[in-house]
């Protein structure tokens, strides 16, 4: 109940109702024919067949009924209902005269359906109504049937606890329904505030790690650059990240309108790693790479550019920290992700024992891969080397925090 959105709540709840109170009705009405029938196979001198066939108009109403559900099927219903229970009555009053108690269950077997199937609407009020009425044109047919009979006019008692159970149940939804009314718009509003929280934590965690990969690494690159004019490669990767930094490019995502063609999404695909490799390359480190970079392209452009950055920043953290100037990347497809390592034979380290201040691994890599539902491993140790693997589904993982995607042009800017 407290699932369903404020203004569908009342018309699932009314359709549920009207459903059980149709098969409750369909239900009675057949109880009442196989207990005439037994009844009939038990003492074949009595004739109660009649009272058989004057179930069937019911049952047939019933699904026109059901079939059309308006108030005037609902009416028409009642009229055939009144007449088929005053038949049914008058069958049952003169043959069954003999056993009281079968002669009240039978009666109120075929004027429960007359109390449920008018209950059949969307309003409490107009429910209890459409019940009473009924209620009332059973109670009334089958009098008037008792009264011409000469027999005694027997209290229905199984059509009036329905009357109360159908009342009961009514008020007892609709004041169900008033209250999630209530509650509803509170837990929608703490579900959206709970979703922008995240997508803002998505949003702060990629820039902080799209700042260490830029500014952070720019810096670091200056502090160790000997004395002297910069060097040109440095000063135009610079250019270009403070333009995308100043920029709305990393936030806004692709404003492309035109939706591009497989062949040009894989192309644009593998030129980005291309340029992100070439990048490396122009720093002095050799990559080597294997395996098959298409399998890039089929990730959605928000993973994509995710794990292009979070290999960029492998590929500068083996130039910085390993001690060697050659590494290792390995694409591979399984059909289920796109996984890719980066291996070199530098001097390795203990990823434990790396200060909590040190964001390269921690939030450029793992957190990032992670905020697209990828997984990372990393294989290290002092003077053995360090293996980092990265896999991102083609399929977005559920409950991921949603980050926004990014545009073509910084896809690669993780140098």
């Amino acid at each position: 109940m407290l699932g369903i959105p404020t203004h569908l709540a009342p018309r699932v709840n009314a359709w549920s109702t009207v459903r059980a109170f149709h098969a409750a009705a369909i239900g009675s009405l057949v109880a009442a024919a196989l207990l005439l029938l037994l009844y009939r196979i038990d003492a074949p001198s009595d004739h109660v067949f009649g009272a058989v066939l004057a179930v069937v108009p019911m049952l047939v109403m019933i699904g026109v009924h059901v079939h059309v559900g308006t108030w005037r099927s609902a009416a028409a219903f009642l009229v055939v209902g009144g007449l088929c229970s005053y038949w049914f009555a008058t069958v049952v009053q003169r043959e069954l005269a003999e056993v009281p108690w079968v002669t009240s269950y039978l009666l109120s077997l075929v004027v429960v359906p007359l109390v449920l199937i008018g209950g059949s609407g969307s309003g409490t009020v107009r429910v209890v109504i459409w019940s009473v009425s009924g209620f009332v044109v059973g109670r009334v047919v089958t009098s008037i049937a008792a009264a011409q009979a000469g027999g005694p006019d027997h209290p229905l008692v199984l059509a009036w606890v329905t009357l109360g159970f159908v009342i009961g149940l009514v008020l007892a939804v609709s004041r169900s329904t008033a209250r999630s009314e209530r509650i509803q718009p509170e837990l929608l509003r703490s579900a959206r505030e709970e979703h922008v929280t995240a997508y803002r934590a998505g949003i702060e965690a990629e820039a902080a790690a799209i700042l260490h990969d830029t500014v952070l690494n720019h810096l670091n690159a200056i502090a160790l650059a000997p004395a002297g004019p910069m060097d040109e490669h440095l000063a135009q990767t610079m250019e270009s990240d403070v333009a995308m930094l100043t920029g709305r490019a990393w936030l806004a995502g692709d404003a492309s309108t035109t939706e591009p063609t497989a062949d040009d999404a894989t192309a644009g695909a593998v030129a980005a790693f291309e340029r992100m490799l070439a990048e490396q390359r122009e720093t002095g480190l050799q990559v080597t790479v294997t395996g098959d970079p298409v399998s890039v392209a089929r990730l959605d452009p928000r993973a994509m550019t995710a794990l292009l950055r979070a290999v960029a920043q492998c590929l500068t953290n083996v130039r910085k920290h390993a001690g060697t100037d050659a590494a290792e990347v390995s694409v591979f497809d399984d059909g289920v992700a796109c996984t890719v390592m980066v291996v070199d034979d530098g001097r390795g380290f203990d990823e434990q024992a790396t200060g909590a201040d040190r964001m390269g691994l921690r939030n450029s890599v793992r957190e990032r891969i992670g905020r697209v539902g990828g997984e990372v491993q990393v294989w290290s140790s002092p003077g053995s080397g360090t293996s980092v693997m990265m896999s991102v589904p083609y399929t977005s993982a559920a409950g991921v925090v949603p980050v926004l995607q990014h545009g073509d042009d910084d896809v690669e800017r993780a140098s």
